[in-house]
């Protein structure tokens, strides 16, 4: 009988702790004082096991606060039981953060196949294109330009002055990159058809603006080289 009110007791103990660190928890959560919310998920983690649900509520703490690496290593754990798609996420942004773009392409690849999305499509081609896999970044874009944009959603690039910004319309900055990747691709014709197409939708997108007018002019000298001076 002892065994059995001392295996009682143990479980009473452990649900009443449990209890208090998700008081604490909501508490901490209540009050702003994420460091406190973090160490009760912890403890609470601790009770449950690494099947708790609130390891994902661990990996979102350490996304907010940008503590990529952190967030990878419980994203990883959360991923070897389950593969759930906003995990996936927030590992693909990691990857991304810590300069691993070769790892983040895979995340993002497979974060594609289940939600076809061309923010999703912009990220993948975006780092496609900074590997120098600028085919693919393109075939990436192009599978993305026919689905639904999100209306109000915008992207920051660099303004006139040092220090400014300009918030560009999403599907601006979407066809920039694809006038970008055909550059890449020496096609020079499309990149200037996909920055016209950038600037009808923000006339005033200056990093697109210069970009038209380099190629432009480069375009302009490859077609008319300088002819040899007659003596």
């Amino acid at each position: 009988m002892t065994g059995f009110f001392s295996s009682f007791g143990q479980k009473l103990h452990k649900k009443d702790l449990l209890q208090i660190e998700k008081q604490v928890y909501q508490s901490a959560l209540k009050n702003y004082d994420i460091d406190v919310a973090k160490n009760a998920v912890y403890h609470i983690i601790e009770l449950e096991g690494e099947q708790s649900q609130f390891m994902d509520t661990l990996a979102y703490i350490y996304y907010n606060q940008q503590q990529y690496l952190s967030c990878l290593k419980v994203t990883d754990k959360i991923l070897k039981n389950e593969e759930k798609l906003p995990i996936l996420e927030l590992k693909a942004v990691s990857l991304e953060n810590l300069n691993v773009p070769k790892e983040a392409i895979e995340v993002y690849e497979k974060i594609y196949q289940q939600k076809k999305e061309p923010y999703i499509a912009y990220k993948l081609a975006q780092l496609q294109q900074r590997i120098k896999r600028s085919a693919e970044a393109f075939e990436t874009l192009k599978s993305a330009e026919g689905l639904k944009f999100p209306e109000k959603a915008t992207i920051t690039f660099p303004g006139i002055k040092k220090g400014e910004v300009q918030n560009v319309p999403f599907k601006a900055a979407f066809y920039n990159l694809m006038a970008l990747t055909s550059y890449d691709l020496h096609d020079y014709d499309s990149a200037i058809k996909y920055f016209e197409e950038a600037l009808k939708i923000y006339p005033d997108f200056l990093v697109a603006k210069q970009n038209k007018q380099a190629i432009e002019l480069m375009k302009k000298k490859l077609e008319s080289p300088d002819q040899p001076e007659k003596k």
